[in-house]
């Protein structure tokens, strides 16, 4: 009677190791993270130590959506980087998201005026980022826009990919 009973446990055996495992999908490849992962969540730059822009990105499926919430005016000083920030904020849409060898590529619409912005947002640590406008068309004589240094919101300081400090 227990001659059945090795025959039936190696079967089970064989049948539980050709199962493919949760990392690999029905080819038998392992499953791809999507490029975009890394860039959602909610990220903060700072100035003075109080938050002027907020970028949320969800990810769903293979997009991210979500929005820019930032100053509405900026002041820089000669070299590029920000001097003052104004009080009152713009909320912008996130239209698309799309990877490109300089980061991610952010094209935001302003819903009261329909004007349309784009933003380089660039990875340099697990929960650090840079952020720059992208294709924005600049007064005569002012001077290179700096990237704005960002936090992933909920964690803590890491040190970024370029060894630089990440304070504004």
């Amino acid at each position: 009677m227990r001659r059945w009973l090795l025959p039936l446990v190696l079967a089970c055996g064989l049948v539980c190791a050709a199962q493919p495992s949760s990392t690999q999908n029905q080819t038998g490849a392992p499953a791809r993270r999507s490029p975009l992962a890394d860039y959602a969540g909610v990220w903060i730059a700072s100035f003075q130590e109080k938050p002027w822009m907020t970028i949320r990105l969800t990810l769903q499926g293979n997009q991210l959506s979500g929005s820019i919430q930032r100053a509405q005016d900026l002041q820089f000083n000669d070299q590029g980087e920000i001097k003052g920030v104004s009080e009152e904020r713009l909320n912008e849409a996130v239209q698309d998201a799309t990877v490109n060898p300089d980061g991610l590529l952010l094209t935001v619409k302003n819903p009261d005026t329909q004007e349309t912005d784009r933003f380089t947002l660039k990875l340099t640590g697990e929960t650090t980022a840079e952020v720059k406008m992208s294709a924005m068309k600049m007064p005569p004589g002012m001077p290179k826009i700096k990237p704005w240094k960002l936090m992933k919101s909920g964690a803590s300081p890491a040190q970024p990919r370029s060894g630089k400090a990440t304070e504004n």
